[in-house]
């Protein structure tokens, strides 16, 4: 059996988002993005996002696998799917907005602390309260307060 990385013949280390994108468009594939942390002479620490490419062996056709969406752009890793399971987000009772545009759940309890069920997701949710907006399955999603909207994402505007 054959694993999945028996196809990868180069790996390469990019630092910046514009240098991952490089790669993706030349061939490469993301394989993963993973927080690096340092911590210098005097003990202050950073954090920065370093993302692992592969180079994938011919595909048997003489073409290289390429990282590419169907219409050929190459994929901006920064647009990331966030990690959260689809279906702690589906199993939230959610209410319609009377314009018939959205839905809206509360990610906090009636006393102010945070849902349990959203446990989780609470890196999704760090992430939708720093303000931006984020899209998993066929919603993006909001946070606002004490409120998690979501808006069905059409074909057209995917």
């Amino acid at each position: 059996m054959e694993t999945p990385y028996a196809r990868i013949t180069e790996i390469r280390e990019a630092v910046t988002s514009n240098e991952a994108n490089e790669c993706l468009g030349s061939g490469f594939v993301l394989i993963k993005a993973v927080e690096k942390r340092d911590t210098d002479a005097l003990g202050r620490q950073s954090s920065s996002i370093v993302y692992i490419l592969g180079k994938l062996k011919g595909n048997g056709n003489g073409h290289t696998a390429s990282a590419t969406t169907p219409s050929s752009e190459p994929i901006n890793i920064m647009e990331d799917t966030p990690n959260v399971d689809a279906a702690i987000l589906e199993g939230r009772p959610w209410k319609s907005y009377s314009s018939g545009e959205g839905e809206w759940t509360f990610v906090v309890n009636q006393d102010g602390s945070p849902v349990a069920e959203l446990e989780p997701a609470k890196e999704f949710l760090e992430r939708l309260g720093n303000g931006e907006d984020l899209v998993v399955g066929g919603h993006k999603y909001r946070l606002r307060g004490k409120f998690l909207k979501r808006y069905r994402i059409d074909a057209q505007s995917a």
